[in-house]
């Protein structure tokens, strides 16, 4: 973001330069896939008229300026078809068409606690989680850290997983990004697993 500046000096001439401001910096990113639905008749499609199941894409980034940007897309592809490049395992937005944005600012305390949550030790600890069952979705995590970026990716999350039952702390920031999702988008409800995650584990603070 640049600012310019004019300044009239004597004579009447004109000056001006260009001032760069600091950019806002992601300190948090969440990732979010889901297919919902079964297929469905869908004349337009052919051979085949059937649509295969909905797949919708999310993202929420949280900046260090305390702005929450929260953007999704839905992809329906037709029976038969090739999903194309991407390979859909590593796709994180639908292929083509435009994004629905929402913007909202984290309040002073909130963005602390939101930091406070990232910086707990067990947090810190997290893995990326593969389950080969069933689940609520896929999820692509990246937190920022002073020695980098902490990566975690977890494929078919699945809330009462033994894991995840006996250290929480994944669930607790999936769900605290849905929450903002929610509450930038102003709809939706955070799901059950979410409104009914166990507490988080006593912990001594950041490593």
């Amino acid at each position: 973001m640049k600012i310019m500046f004019f300044l009239v000096v004597t004579g009447g001439a004109i000056l001006r330069y260009t001032e760069a401001l600091p950019q806002a910096r992601p300190l948090f990113t969440q990732h979010e896939r889901q297919s919902r639905a079964s297929a469905r008749p869908n004349p337009l499609c052919k051979p085949v008229p059937y649509e295969r199941p909905i797949i919708t894409y999310s993202e929420v980034t949280v900046f260090d300026s305390r702005e929450v940007v929260y953007q999704t897309s839905t992809e329906v592809r037709c029976l038969g078809q090739q999903p194309g490049d991407p390979p859909l395992s590593l796709r994180w937005a639908a292929p083509s068409g435009t994004p629905a944005v929402f913007r909202y600012r984290l309040s002073a305390m909130e963005f602390e606690q939101f930091k406070a949550l990232l910086d707990r030790a067990d947090v810190q600890g997290i893995d990326s989680f593969m389950n080969a069952g069933p689940g609520v979705g896929d999820f692509k995590l990246a937190i920022t850290r002073p020695a980098g970026t902490q990566n975690i990716d977890v494929l078919s999350l699945s809330p009462n997983h033994m894991q995840l039952v006996k250290d929480p702390a994944l669930l607790h920031v999936i769900c605290k990004a849905k929450e903002m999702a929610r509450i930038s988008s102003k709809s939706g409800e955070l799901p059950d697993w979410c409104r009914n995650v166990r507490p988080l584990n006593p912990v001594s603070g950041p490593k």
